[in-house]
C-alpha cells in the first residue's frame, strides 16, 4: 500500500512511500523541488550530502537535481537572444528555485507528487521568458517516473533543453558495472575513458556520450547486488557520466542537448508561444 505524508526537517519533505517493500522517495519544494532520496527495498539508490541540501549557498551534491532552462554550460556562462547577451551558469537556475507543491496522491498502486516552478524577477534577468515547469514524480512497483512538463508562458518563442543530474550511490566503485549505448563520446577531462571503460580511478572523470542507439542505460553495483536502469524518451540525446575519487557516487545524466547548446543550436527545444513539451525519464532498480 502506497502513502505520502510530510516532515518538518531543515525544509518541508514530502515523503511518498511503499511500506510493504521499503522503498521510498523524499521530495524538497524550497530546493528546486528535488528528489533528495530515493530508498529500493532498503538500498539506497541515490546519494546525499545532507549538509549540502541544508545549506542554500550551495548546490545540493545528491539526490536528482533539475536542469533547467540548460542541461551542461555555455562558453563563458554567456548566450545571446535577439542580440543581447545573458549569463547563466551551468544547469541552470531551476536547481536553486523554490518550487511548491501543487498536489499529491496515493492508491494500492503508486503514489506521486506534483510540483511547479515559474518564472520570477530574478530568472527574466538571465533568461527572458514567462515559463511554467511542472514535475510529476510517480512511485510504483516499476521504480520511479520523473515526468516533466515545460509550458510557454511568453507571446514569443521559448528555447530550452532540460536535463537531470542523478547521483546514483555506489557502495564499491571496483565492482561497477556502467552500460552506456553509444561508442561515440568526448572526454570533458583528459583520461576520463581507459579504453572503452570510464576511468573511475581519476581525482574527476567527466565524459559526454551522443549518438546514443537505445533509450536505457545501465549501472549494476555487484557489491550491493542492485541494478539500475535509466531509460529516457528520444530527446534525451547524450548521456553524461561524471565521478569523483573516493566519493561513494557515480552521475548518469540524461540531458537533451551538448556542452553549450543554447550558442551551437544542438539540442536546443524551440517551445511556440502557449505550448508545452513533455518529456519522461524513469529509473528501475532491481535485486540481483
Amino acid at each position: 500500500m502506497y502513502s505520502y505524508y510530510t516532515k518538518q526537517e531543515r525544509f518541508e519533505t514530502y515523503v511518498l512511500e511503499d511500506k510493504s517493500n521499503e522503498s521510498y522517495i523524499e521530495v524538497v519544494p524550497e530546493r528546486g523541488c528535488i528528489i533528495s532520496k530515493y530508498v529500493y527495498r532498503g538500498k539506497e539508490v541515490f546519494y546525499l550530502d545532507q549538509a549540502t541540501l541544508e545549506d542554500t549557498s550551495k548546490n545540493i551534491r545528491g539526490g536528482n537535481p533539475i536542469l533547467f532552462p540548460i542541461s551542461s554550460y555555455l562558453e563563458q556562462d554567456t548566450y545571446v537572444y535577439e542580440g543581447e547577451a545573458y549569463q547563466l551558469k551551468q544547469h541552470g537556475f531551476a536547481r536553486t528555485q523554490a518550487g511548491r507543491v501543487i498536489a499529491a496522491h496515493a492508491s494500492e498502486q503508486e503514489t506521486s507528487i506534483t510540483l511547479e516552478l515559474t518564472n520570477d524577477e530574478q530568472t527574466l534577468e538571465r533568461y527572458p521568458f514567462q515559463y511554467r515547469l511542472v514535475m510529476t514524480y510517480t512511485l510504483n512497483q516499476d521504480g520511479l517516473t520523473v515526468q516533466a512538463e515545460v509550458t510557454n508562458k511568453d507571446n514569443k518563442t521559448m528555447p530550452f533543453y532540460l536535463g537531470y543530474h542523478p547521483y546514483f550511490f555506489v557502495e564499491d566503485k571496483e565492482k561497477l558495472e556502467l552500460s552506456v549505448p553509444s561508442s561515440t563520446y568526448h572526454e570533458m577531462i583528459a583520461g576520463s575513458m581507459n579504453g572503452e571503460q570510464f576511468n573511475l580511478q581519476l581525482a574527476e572523470a567527466n565524459v559526454i556520450y551522443n549518438e546514443l542507439q537505445a533509450n536505457s542505460c545501465t549501472m549494476i553495483d555487484h557489491a550491493r547486488s542492485l541494478r539500475v536502469t535509466i531509460e529516457y524518451d528520444d530527446v534525451y540525446q547524450y548521456i553524461v557520466l561524471w565521478a569523483l575519487e573516493g566519493k561513494p557516487f557515480i552521475c548518469i545524466e540524461p540531458w537533451m542537448a551538448p556542452v553549450n547548446g543554447m550558442n551551437v543550436n544542438k539540442g536546443v527545444q524551440q517551445l511556440a508561444a502557449n505550448e508545452t513539451h513533455r518529456s519522461m525519464i524513469h529509473i528501475r532498480p532491481q535485486l540481483l
